[in-house]
């Protein structure tokens, strides 16, 4: 007997072929008929993938979406950000993430609701302060409206703020 193994190891697939043989050559008579019916072993079924998710619909004319990739570094529950409408303060806050949770350096992609162009600031945190690469994992960022890249990185210390757009003519007042 040992404390690791017990009384000794055991070949799976040796013994699944010795036992396909039936229970009569590998030591005993069965008295059970529905033994042929049960899989095991190498010869269970493998499932099916799990389909792809269904893209969103496209936004209707020059409305897009925002796309937020974060990959985390070798701590995720350190990273945090927020995307901020800056043209109408009644919007502020519009989405945010974090902090993560599970395996470090996952990719993580989180997409709005269909927008317009405008003023946006995407600010990310990292509670740590050094960043999310490169010292402790190769983590990155990408903020996208619709195909085109407006922010990116993962070299920073507490915390990152990016703004882009603009948010339109303004009318002056009447004279």
């Amino acid at each position: 007997w040992d404390k690791y193994y017990g009384w000794g190891t055991v070949n799976a697939g040796n013994a699944y072929e010795l036992l396909k043989q039936g229970c009569e050559f590998a030591g005993g008579p069965i008295s059970d008929p529905l033994h042929e019916l049960a899989l095991g072993g190498r010869d269970q079924v493998q499932p099916q993938p799990t389909p792809a998710p269904t893209p969103a619909p496209p936004c209707p004319g020059a409305q897009e979406r925002f796309e937020v990739q974060i990959q985390t570094d070798n701590y995720p529950a350190e990273t945090t950000w927020t995307l901020t409408d800056k043209c109408d303060a009644s919007i502020g806050e519009m989405m945010s993430g974090g902090p993560y949770t599970g395996s470090p350096n996952t990719l993580f992609s989180e997409i709005s609701a269909c927008v317009d162009d405008g003023q946006y600031e995407f600010k990310i945190n990292d509670s740590y302060g050094d960043g999310v690469c490169c010292g402790y994992g190769q983590g990155s960022y990408e903020v996208k409206f619709g195909t085109v890249v407006k922010a990116s990185g993962g070299e920073f210390g507490s915390s990152e703020t990016e703004i882009f757009g603009t948010c339109g003519p303004t009318t002056p007042p009447p004279s």
